[in-house]
């Protein structure tokens, strides 16, 4: 893998927080793989070395202690690798027990998407989504219908970006967007896939997230521009 690659192990951990880390994950500098229990993954977190790892509290199928023990014994690739656990209500104490001894940080797992994807962000040292309101047009084909639309993009990232809406449409629904840059120049255009929808009570934003699945000729090359041009530099 080459250096501008980073390699994150995740394991223990639903489907509804994977789909919140998943803007995060989901990139092309990024390569993940997922164990939903813990001892499946220990050969491999031991023999492979992980940037980040991040792991449920507490496990399924064994205590927290032993795996992290398994992870830092000196043999492991894994050894100096970030750890992140993602809390479940009721065992934040337990957790923060391990910080310092095994894990790095600890996160509520009943924190929103940002504040997930931040936590991953600070120990990745990958740049997040960036907060910016833009208004898209929609065009969305759902069984024989199809709509056009105007909604605003909360945030956005060089792989999707999260639209207020009410409207809930199915996970898996194909859309077409153009939106303009706030910088101005030409309106981007593309299509996307819907991959999750927000989750009331716990975000502020009702809406959903999208994964661009392609853009139109020269749309890609404007909008990482603006991206980069986001990005606060180190």
């Amino acid at each position: 893998m080459s250096a501008s690659h980073s390699r994150v192990l995740v394991v223990g951990v639903d489907a509804e927080t994977f789909a919140k880390l998943q803007p995060m994950l989901d990139r092309a500098s990024v390569e993940v793989d997922r164990f939903p229990r813990a001892r499946a993954s220990l050969e491999l977190v031991t023999a492979v070395r992980f940037d980040l790892l991040i792991v449920r509290s507490p496990l399924e199928d064994m205590s927290l202690g032993e795996y992290l023990a398994s992870v830092r014994v000196p043999e492991s690739k894994s050894r100096r690798s970030s750890l992140l656990l993602l809390v479940s209500d009721g065992d934040t104490m337990a957790a923060q027990a391990f910080l310092g001894r095994g894990a790095n940080r600890s996160i509520a797992l009943s924190e929103s998407e940002e504040h997930l994807q931040q936590a991953v962000s600070d120990l990745l040292h990958v740049a997040p989504r960036i907060g910016a309101r833009i208004f898209a047009s929609l065009q969305v084909q759902v069984a024989e219908d199809q709509s056009l639309t105007m909604c605003q993009t909360e945030n956005v990232s060089a792989t999707g970006m999260l639209i207020r809406t009410n409207v809930n449409y199915p996970v898996g629904t194909m859309l077409d967007f153009e939106f303009n840059l706030p910088t101005g120049g030409e309106v981007v255009r593309g299509s996307a896939e819907v991959v999750r929808h927000t989750v009331v009570g716990r975000e502020a934003v009702a809406g959903v997230g999208v994964r661009f699945a392609s853009f139109n000729p020269g749309s890609e090359d404007r909008f990482r521009q603006y991206l980069e041009s986001q990005t606060p530099s180190d």
